[in-house]
């Protein structure tokens, strides 16, 4: 891989967890297949005591578990280590807030959480592009609280 090719990479993958977090936001499923996961990808959040894949199944349990949310997440400050010419490790600062309806509370009968941590995912170059192979979401810590 020449340098302007790890740049190229670099980039790619940062555009392919962007797409992550606006899908993921905007319950965009379509975007998560066309842009950001490989089709045998895989979910890994232990919190939850959850792993799932491939990709029909993580969309599937994605969207059933945040039900009618709104969220906001942010991904920071990438480590981006290259495995070979397609395949590369990264670990993603990460915030999110999610702000849930009285129908649908979190486990605890809150409403809102607010997360720190980071993501520890593997990337590999398709032909359509870099998509994530596997993501695994550990939290450092999380605020959650009533507001109504």
């Amino acid at each position: 891989m020449t340098e302007l090719d790890r740049l190229l990479a670099i980039d790619a993958i940062k555009a392919c967890k962007a797409n992550y977090f606006y899908g993921l936001d905007h319950r965009d499923w379509d975007l998560w297949r066309a842009k950001v996961w490989a089709p045998d990808g895989r979910l890994e959040v232990p919190e939850a005591d959850m792993v799932v894949e491939p990709l029909d199944k993580i969309i599937e349990w994605v969207a059933a578990s945040t039900g009618d949310q709104v969220s906001v997440h942010h991904g920071h400050m990438p480590i981006i280590d290259f495995l070979g010419d397609d395949e590369a490790k990264v670990i993603w600062a990460m915030e999110d807030r999610l702000y849930r309806t009285r129908e649908h509370p979190l486990e605890d009968g809150s409403n809102y959480l607010h997360g720190f941590g980071h993501y520890h995912e593997t990337y590999v170059r398709l032909e359509s592009g870099w998509r994530i192979r596997s993501s695994r979401l550990t939290r450092l810590r999380v605020e959650t609280r009533k507001l109504f």
